[in-house]
């Protein structure tokens, strides 16, 4: 169990009210609902009577409160204890990050990384980057590189670089009716809105989840493509805009993660070497 599920429960049992508590602690109250649902189903019981006026604990949450301060002092004292007797920067971290962003961001500060710390080890978990987000949320993964995150009180969040999406065709290739793209990007999506609305069509659309693929595609000259500049620049140069007059989408690349990340030695060693990074 998340230790900080039992500060929730305490903080929310002291004030009496889930609005309050979720101000007290930096969270949302969705979080703390869900947190304390979590709670009482893992323990069988019922530790709040609800009411327009707020909370109070039931007996069984009562007893439930007793324990929960023997709780928080001993894990108090194990992390201090933990935090005198390790220093070093070791175990496995898990990193999320789009492929199609790994590609262009982990040469940058990975090597280095592991080359100065050698009992560090770190797993790889790709995947869309709302959903990297959400397992960083779920602590699933410790850090995420994420395009575009949505703010969230229970995250650190911070840009590490900008790009740009646009539309893209290769130099010198005859003029194009079809377009390829990912549509399960939001960029993707809203440039296809911006295009209606300049009544530019294409007869024909190819859909793929792998920027890689697209832009060999475009390379190849079988269509304009969809994609971020950076995509672009880390594979061709005999690369242009298909549409000056089109509006780009900007990215904003972030490191997402929980405030505790930076509380450990490992956390801070992977933190100063992505922000000293220049990408």
């Amino acid at each position: 169990m998340d230790i900080d599920v039992l500060k929730y429960f305490k903080t929310i049992a002291r004030t009496g009210n889930m609005s309050r508590a979720a101000q007290e602690l930096h969270v949302s109250q969705p979080t703390l609902t869900v947190a304390m649902r979590k709670l009482e189903d893992m323990l069988g019981v019922t530790l709040f009577e609800r009411s327009k006026k707020g909370v109070t604990l039931t007996p069984t949450g009562l007893q439930i409160y007793q324990y929960s301060d023997q709780m928080l002092e001993l894990w108090d004292e194990m992390v201090r204890e933990a935090g005198s007797l390790d220093q070093t920067v070791k175990g496995t971290v898990r990193l999320g990050v789009h492929p199609s962003v790994g590609r262009y961001t982990l040469p940058v500060f990975l090597p280095t990384l592991l080359k100065d710390h050698p009992q560090l080890n770190v797993q790889l978990m790709h995947d869309l980057s709302r959903n990297i987000l959400q397992m960083v949320r779920d602590s699933f993964v410790d850090i995420g590189l994420v395009v575009n995150p949505e703010r969230h009180p229970d995250l650190v969040i911070k840009e590490i670089c900008a790009d740009e999406v646009t539309i893209w065709k290769k130099k010198g290739a005859p003029i194009q009716d079809t377009l390829i793209y990912d549509a399960n990007l939001f960029q993707a999506q809203t440039i296809l809105e911006r295009l209606q609305k300049k009544g530019i069509r294409y007869a024909r659309k190819i859909a793929s989840s792998n920027l890689e693929v697209i832009a060999t595609l475009l390379q190849a000259g079988a269509g304009h493509a969809i994609l971020p500049k950076r995509v672009i620049m880390l594979n061709f140069s005999s690369i242009e805009e298909a549409h000056d007059h089109v509006t780009s989408f900007k990215d904003s690349l972030c490191v997402v993660y929980r405030p505790s990340l930076k509380r450990t030695a490992t956390g801070k060693a992977i933190l100063e070497a992505i922000f000293k990074s220049k990408f």
